[in-house]
């Protein structure tokens, strides 16, 4: 571990001086920024601001935040949420995911050996999506101001196809494909939280869409794709829907989900189609597409169990229609609030 920086983060680690560039040297140097960024001007320069090399006008930008209890948790810690939502949210739109800027908000007395572990898996997950980091910020908190650690993103990309994918585009005869199984990684936080146990440990399903989705992003029958974190399936659903001005209608024994999460949900009385994922998406494609897509998606591991579980249907408009087991209709709408909190 690196003496000079000590063994816990301190108020004056955020303070703008020595200390500070110290925290920055020890992070840049753990995520691996060095290898990352040396034909433009970003955090190896230290100046304020990263510059791009781009002049094209199909940029896509998106923003993110996490604040996940516990930080580490079975599958991942929020080093990996915060970059794999970030390059999910650009790839779900039709966008290669290029540059990503960074904040971190660490409470004061945070161990240096755990931030060293997060910065690690920074640039693991960063290497992994080939994604750079170009620009960051570090602020510390006195103790019991935040909660351990905070973590923002920002992430630009460009698109590799004529249009972005939007909510908007979803048509009457489209399929519905689920990539993964669904609340994966809300359940598993769950059941560390309450100590709930299975033969198998379940573990978060926190993965990144980039590369394993360039394929499918690139294919003119994808009119519509949401990766299904907070609010789960039926908000993903539910977005679409009203968005489109269609109704999704999905058969309830299609939805892929896995038995220790379904479980889960019926002993804390939750809505398995509420509870997040973050290695799941939701892909609207045309009909004629369908076998295509499905096939591609099954090439790759983080989409093995992809399948079509539903249609797009011309009316009611706006809504989500789930068919059950029985052949009976129950109407699926965005939950009120956030069933788990702090899952990412």
């Amino acid at each position: 571990m690196n003496n000079e920086i000590g063994e816990i983060i301190e108020i004056s680690h955020g303070g703008g001086g020595k200390r500070m560039d110290l925290l920055i040297k020890f992070l840049t140097s753990n995520i691996g920024l060095e290898t990352f960024n040396q034909d433009i001007v970003g955090p190896n320069a230290s100046d304020d601001s990263a510059v791009l090399p781009y002049n094209a006008n199909n940029i896509v930008i998106t923003t993110d935040s996490h604040t996940v209890d516990p930080i580490f948790f079975r599958g991942g810690n929020i080093s990996d949420l915060s970059i794999c939502g970030t390059v999910n949210d650009l790839t779900v739109m039709g966008a290669v995911p290029k540059y990503l800027t960074f904040g971190l908000i660490i409470e004061e007395g945070y161990k240096i050996e755990k931030l060293q572990q997060l910065a690690r898996t920074l640039g693991d997950r960063c290497r992994e999506a080939n994604v750079r980091i170009v620009a960051g910020d570090t602020k510390v908190m006195p103790r019991g101001m935040i909660s351990e650690i905070v973590m923002n993103t920002a992430g630009v990309g460009t698109l590799v196809r004529e249009a972005p994918i939007q909510d908007a585009a979803a048509k009457s005869g489209d399929s519905i494909i689920i990539t993964a199984p669904i609340g994966v990684h809300g359940t598993s936080l769950m059941s560390l939280r309450e100590g709930i146990e299975f033969d198998t440990d379940l573990a978060s399903d926190v993965a990144s869409f980039w590369p394993s989705f360039e394929n499918v992003i690139k294919n003119s029958g994808v009119h519509a794709m949401k990766d299904l974190t907070r609010g789960g399936m039926a908000s993903g659903l539910s977005e679409i829907a009203l968005k489109s001005n269609v109704c999704l209608e999905i058969y309830e024994d299609r939805v892929p989900i896995k038995e220790e999460s379904q479980a889960i949900c019926d002993i804390l009385g939750l809505e398995i189609f509420e509870i997040s994922g973050e290695g799941c998406a939701v892909i609207i494609v045309d009909n004629d597409n369908t076998d295509e897509i499905l096939n591609e998606l099954k090439t790759k591991n983080i989409s093995k169990y992809a399948v079509k579980v539903g249609t797009v249907k011309e009316s009611p408009k706006g809504k989500v229609h789930v068919i059950t087991e029985i052949g009976g209709t129950r109407i699926l709408d965005k939950p009120y609030g956030e069933p788990i909190p702090r899952v990412c």
